[in-house]
């Protein structure tokens, strides 16, 4: 059975910015604990200092989601601060748009190696002690490109449609148990993803709607078991 203490352990990876920044400070309030996972340590630190802010405690987690080595540290790290995992926010993402034959080999292996590779090696780490526990939640950013196709977004979709099925797969694993597994499926966000992009960004969600659909299944209750939440802006 789930623990009746509301606060909890929060792993967010690509939380240096943009949707990963946002649910650390949506939740920083709450008394939630973070570890904060991302590339770029001094925008961790700003984030960091943000969560501090408001109430929130955070350590920091220097490391690439697609590397086993940098995982496994930083799973190790977790477990020396805080002794477990109670949400995976499974949020790094890269995006490269064009026709699929002016993508180049490198654009297709950073975008499975992160979008794909990056999911699946920290599903690996917190699942057995979820499992063990009998608790937890997995919420991973796929995107509205999860559930279906655009033009000019061919392999970034064959990501998000990968990271869908192992999440559906996923939760077919864990039917009888108290561990859960969702993932947000977000039209296109402001975040810097889109600077110096000629792109019209008043026309997109904020990344702090995509935070209050990740509060929701966080604070979901124990006879509930969000399978995911599609959004899509309200101006287009």
């Amino acid at each position: 059975m789930a623990s009746e203490d509301n606060t909890k352990t929060i792993a967010i990876t690509g939380a240096s910015s943009g949707i990963g920044r946002e649910i650390a400070l949506e939740l920083a309030t709450s008394g939630h604990s973070f570890i904060l996972i991302g590339r770029n340590g001094e925008r961790l630190q700003e984030v960091q200092k943000e969560v501090a802010s408001l109430g929130g405690m955070a350590i920091l987690g220097l490391g690439d989601v697609a590397n086993e080595e940098d995982v496994d540290n930083l799973y190790s790290k977790i477990k020396q601060h805080y002794g477990k995992v109670d949400v995976l926010v499974a949020n790094a993402g890269v995006g490269h748009f064009g026709n699929l034959e002016d993508l180049s080999i490198q654009q297709f292996d950073e975008q499975f190696n992160t979008n794909v590779r990056g999911v699946f090696l920290w599903l690996r780490k917190v699942l057995p002690e979820m499992k063990q526990r009998n608790s937890g939640q997995i919420i991973v950013t796929s995107s509205n490109l999860g559930l279906k196709t655009s033009a000019r977004a061919s392999i970034y979709s064959a990501t998000k449609h990968a990271v869908q099925a192992m999440v559906w797969s996923l939760r077919d694993e864990l039917k009888g148990t108290y561990v859960k597994a969702a993932t947000i499926n977000p039209g296109s966000v402001d975040t810097p993803w889109f600077d110096g992009k000629d792109v019209d960004r008043s026309t997109m969600l904020s990344a702090r709607d995509v935070a209050k659909a990740v509060r929701l299944i966080i604070d979901q209750s124990e006879s509930s078991n969000i399978d995911h939440i599609h959004i899509m802006p309200g101006k287009r």
